[in-house]
C-alpha cells in the first residue's frame, strides 16, 4: 500500500512537473509568436514606409528636374504632372494647398497606413511687407505706407509689417538739402513717415512706425524709440529669390527661362536704360485683358517717363531688373504689381559705373552720364549720400513721386537703396500674387519633410 501511495505521489509530482514544463513551453511559445508577429509588423511597417518614401523621392526628383506648375491652383493638374511617380512601389500621391496660405502646398505619399510628405512653396509667396530688401535702405521725404497684415490680436488690431531689411534702415522725412520749415510761422512741413492699414483696421501700437518732420529713425538706435516692430532690420539668412520664385537664387537662370516660357518679355538694356520704360509700357498695352504682365530687364532701368504716356493701371505687372540700377525722376501713380531687383552676376558697388559715378581725389564724387535723367539722379546721390562707399552701392534711387500697389523687393545684399521723394507704398497681396501668376513652379522647402508613422501593427 505504501509503495502504491509512493508511486501515485511520484506520478503526481512527475505530472505536475510535466504540466509546469508544458506551461513554460506554451508561454515561451506565445511570447515567441508575439515577438515574431511584432517583428513581422515592424518589417511590414518599414516596407510600407519605404514604399511611401520611394513615391515621394520620385516626385521630388521630378519637381527638381522639370518643376511643378500649379499656376491654375488645381491639385489634379499637379498630380497629372507627377503621374510617372503615382503608384511607384505601390505608393499613392496626394497634393493639397495649406489652409490660408495658397503659396504653400503639401505633397504626401501613402502606402497602407504610412504617410510621408514635404511642404512645397510656389512663386510669389515671399515675405509679406510693403518694402523688402536684402540690403539697407534710406527713406527721405514724405512716406505713406499701407503695411501687410500679420497676426491678428484679440482687439482686432494687427501686427503690421512695413519694411523687412537684411541691413539697416534709416527714415528721415527732412531731406539733407531741405530748408527747415518747422519754425516758419505756424507752418510745419507735411513730410512724415506714417503707417496705416486703412478700411477701419488698425495696427498694434508697437507695430506702427511714425516719424515726424525733423525726426530721424535709425535702426542703429538701440532704444528703438521711433522704429517700431513693423520695421524689421538685420534679418538673417534672407534668400528672397527662393521666397518669391520658388528656386534658390543660384538657379535664377531656371526662373528666367520659365519667365519667358510663360509669355514674359525679356529685354536687354545695357546700352540704353531708357528702353526699360518703353518696354514696360508696350508690354502693359499689349497685355490688356490678360491676368498679368511680366517684363524681365537685363541691365539698367530708367523708369522716368521722358515724354511717354503714363503706365496703364492694369493688369498687374511683375518687373524684374537683373544686374542693373533702377532710376526714376518724375512721377508714377500708380504702379500696380511687384518690382523685383537683383544682382546675380555683379557686386553692389558696381552700380556706381551705371550711374556714371566716379570717386576722385579726396573722395570727391563726380557724375558723368550720357543719359540726362540718370546724370541728374547721380548728382542727387552725390549730394545726399556723402560717403562714397555707400553712394557706390545705391541700386535704386528715385526723385519725385511714386505710388505702388503691390510689393517692392530689392534683392541686393550690401546694397543701399535710397528713396528721395514722395513714396506711397501700399502692400497689396492680391496684386503681388497676380503679378507672379503663371510662375507657379513649386519647390520643396528645406526642413519641411515629415514622416507620420502610426504604431507598429496599428
Amino acid at each position: 500500500m505504501r509503495k502504491t501511495q509512493t508511486g501515485i505521489a511520484t506520478l503526481v509530482v512527475v505530472a505536475s512537473i510535466a504540466l509546469i514544463a508544458l506551461l513554460i513551453v506554451f508561454g515561451v511559445s506565445r511570447r515567441a509568436i508575439n515577438d515574431i508577429q511584432q517583428a513581422q509588423a515592424r518589417i511590414k511597417t518599414q516596407e510600407y514606409l519605404s514604399r511611401a518614401w520611394a513615391g515621394l523621392d520620385c516626385a521630388v526628383a521630378k519637381i527638381y528636374q522639370e518643376g511643378l506648375d500649379l499656376s491654375s491652383g488645381e491639385a489634379a493638374e499637379g498630380l497629372t504632372q507627377l503621374s510617372e511617380c503615382q503608384g511607384v512601389a505601390g505608393s499613392r500621391l496626394e497634393l493639397a494647398p495649406w489652409p490660408n496660405n495658397p503659396s504653400l502646398w503639401r505633397l504626401s505619399s501613402h502606402s497602407h497606413q504610412q504617410e510621408v510628405g514635404v511642404t512645397l512653396q510656389g512663386a510669389g509667396g515671399g515675405r509679406a511687407a510693403a518694402f523688402v530688401t536684402s540690403g539697407s535702405a534710406l527713406f527721405y521725404g514724405a512716406n505713406k505706407w499701407r503695411p501687410a497684415k500679420g497676426k491678428k490680436r484679440d482687439d482686432d488690431s494687427y501686427e503690421c509689417q512695413s519694411i523687412i531689411a537684411g541691413g539697416e534702415v534709416k527714415i528721415s522725412p527732412k531731406k539733407p538739402d531741405q530748408p527747415d520749415k518747422s519754425n516758419q510761422g505756424n507752418h510745419k512741413s507735411e513730410n512724415t513717415f506714417t503707417v496705416h492699414l486703412g478700411e477701419g483696421k488698425g495696427c498694434v501700437d508697437e507695430y506702427e512706425t511714425k516719424v515726424e518732420y525733423g525726426e530721424v529713425a535709425d535702426s542703429r538706435d538701440e532704444t528703438r524709440k521711433l522704429l517700431r516692430k513693423d520695421v524689421q532690420t538685420n534679418v538673417k539668412d534672407m534668400d528672397l529669390f527662393q521666397d518669391f520664385f520658388g528656386v534658390p537664387r543660384s538657379q535664377w537662370r531656371l526662373a528666367k527661362q520659365q519667365f519667358e516660357e510663360k509669355g514674359g518679355t525679356i529685354v536687354e538694356t545695357h546700352g540704353d536704360a531708357s528702353k526699360c520704360y518703353e518696354s514696360v509700357y508696350n508690354a502693359m498695352e499689349q497685355g490688356s485683358g490678360q491676368p498679368n504682365v511680366k517684363v524681365w530687364v537685363d541691365g539698367p532701368c530708367d523708369l522716368s517717363r521722358g515724354g511717354e504716356k503714363s503706365l496703364p493701371s492694369s493688369p498687374p505687372i511683375l518687373l524684374v531688373v537683373q544686374d542693373g540700377i533702377m532710376a526714376l525722376r518724375g512721377t508714377i501713380d500708380p504702379f500696380n504689381g511687384a518690382v523685383y531687383q537683383f544682382n546675380p552676376t555683379i557686386q553692389a558697388n558696381e552700380f556706381a559705373k551705371q550711374w556714371g559715378m566716379t570717386v576722385g581725389q579726396g573722395k570727391q564724387l563726380s557724375c558723368s552720364h550720357s543719359n540726362a535723367s540718370i546724370s541728374e539722379l547721380c548728382q542727387h546721390i552725390a549730394t545726399n549720400v556723402r560717403e562714397p562707399e555707400q553712394a557706390s552701392r545705391v541700386p535704386f534711387w528715385f526723385h519725385g513721386s511714386f505710388k505702388t500697389n503691390g510689393a517692392f523687393i530689392i534683392d541686393v545684399p550690401d546694397g543701399n537703396t535710397v528713396i528721395n521723394g514722395s513714396l506711397v507704398a501700399n502692400y497689396d497681396d492680391g496684386n503681388k500674387r497676380a503679378s507672379f501668376e503663371g510662375l507657379g513652379q513649386l519647390r520643396p522647402l528645406s526642413n519641411s519633410y515629415y514622416d507620420l508613422t502610426p504604431p507598429s501593427g496599428g
